[in-house]
């Protein structure tokens, strides 16, 4: 049986080339990894700084009013746990605020949704943001929220960043002038380019994986076990224990 609703985005292929298996669980069997800290975290930072660009009001109280309304205090250990994180989000905050909340491009757009196609395949994501500058340069923005911030070589290697490229051209109607990630708990952007192959190599990779989607090619790659937020549970895991409860989370939407 064919998925013939298979649609192209960074989260499914990152998810399959991760594990197939892990990818067969959350999209075909719709079992979800529990919701933690960490993906709680990055949900309330992203939703915040969505509202405050959308309601134009730049200034350090209209920040914060978005975070008060866009924190989630779910996933955490406890209380203190979210407590010290929301802490955290603060600074994490304060400090964009400092280098770029103050100073806002001509135009922006935030969690911009698209739809295009990759091959016979429909292609779908949404971008952190997109600002365009005095000058008509455009700048694609991609935001983390994780404590460990990447080498260069990585970003200049994420997968995310070049099908995102090929929407901004093929969805969106423009070639970004420049393209970066944002690691918010660092306070720092790394930018890096993206050529014709690199992008040509993203678009083939996504379409081989959708193609082995289709056929039903969901061998477990055990070797990321340890890894894993299913090892307690899955089958395939030498880490399994007897717990069959899965809970629902919208980790690979962030």
């Amino acid at each position: 049986m064919r998925d013939n609703t298979f649609k192209i985005s960074y989260s499914r292929i990152n998810t399959y080339l991760f594990c197939p298996h892990k990818y067969k669980l959350i999209y075909l069997e719709n079992k979800y990894i529990p919701l933690n800290g960490d993906i709680s975290f990055g949900n309330s930072v992203h939703k915040t700084l969505d509202d405050f660009y959308k309601k134009g009001v730049y200034t350090y109280e209209s920040l914060m009013d978005s975070l008060n309304l866009c924190w989630e205090s779910s996933g955490y250990e406890n209380n203190q746990d979210a407590y010290v994180n929301y802490l955290r989000a603060i600074d994490v905050l304060k400090n964009f605020w400092e280098t770029f909340g103050k100073y806002p491009p001509k135009n922006i757009s935030t969690e911009h949704n698209f739809k295009s196609e990759i091959g016979k395949y429909p292609f779908i994501g949404i971008i952190d943001r997109i600002d365009e500058y005095d000058d008509g340069t455009r700048e694609l923005v991609d935001y983390k929220t994780h404590k460990i911030i990447w080498e260069q070589e990585k970003v200049d290697n994420d997968l995310q960043l070049s099908l995102y490229c090929y929407a901004c051209k093929v969805a969106l109607g423009f070639i970004p002038d420049r393209i970066a990630i944002y690691f918010l708990s660092h306070n720092k952007k790394i930018y890096t380019t993206r050529n014709e192959e690199q992008i040509n190599n993203a678009i083939k990779l996504s379409v081989d994986v959708a193609e082995k989607i289709n056929n039903k090619e969901f061998e477990p790659n055990k070797d990321k076990c340890a890894y894993c937020d299913f090892k307690s549970s899955c089958k395939y895991s030498d880490l399994k224990v007897q717990d069959d409860e899965f809970r629902v989370t919208i980790a690979d939407l962030v």
